[in-house]
């Protein structure tokens, strides 16, 4: 019984991610204020139990350690995306430290649960182009 109760409460929890980022890749007009760092805040809150200014304080080792000490695997892409999409919000330093460690866990994903996505390569050109242009 309590397997499957686990089983239940981790799908149900995947589910809300998936929502969560539909309506974030799809249109932010969900949200009131898209580029308002409070909605992403809620984000990081909900899922990962840290709070925004956690991921951005973060060095890229500590992010690392952090991913493979305290997330599954399954949670690395959706941390990813949270800051990719977060990054593509933000400014200045803001934007690069956040672009940078998406790209990171992007790649930790990708090694972690050896799988090839050609959106997530597209989502890492995304980064490197923004990267390259600020």
């Amino acid at each position: 019984m309590g397997l499957s109760f686990k089983k239940d409460v981790l799908m149900n929890w995947i589910e809300e991610i998936g929502k969560f980022l539909r309506i974030w890749t799809e249109g932010h007009e969900a949200f009131t204020e898209p580029t308002d760092p409070s909605v992403f805040e809620g984000a990081y809150e909900k899922f990962f139990e840290k709070s925004r200014e956690y991921f951005l304080e973060l060095s890229e080792d500590e992010l690392t350690t952090y991913s493979k000490g305290e997330l599954q695997a399954q949670q690395l892409h959706p941390l990813a995306l949270t800051l990719l999409f977060d990054g593509l919000n933000a400014s200045g330093e803001e934007q690069q430290n956040l672009l940078r460690k998406a790209k990171l866990i992007l790649n930790l994903a990708m090694a972690e649960t050896a799988s090839f996505s050609f959106q997530d390569y597209q989502y890492l050109s995304m980064i490197d182009s923004k990267l390259n242009h600020l």
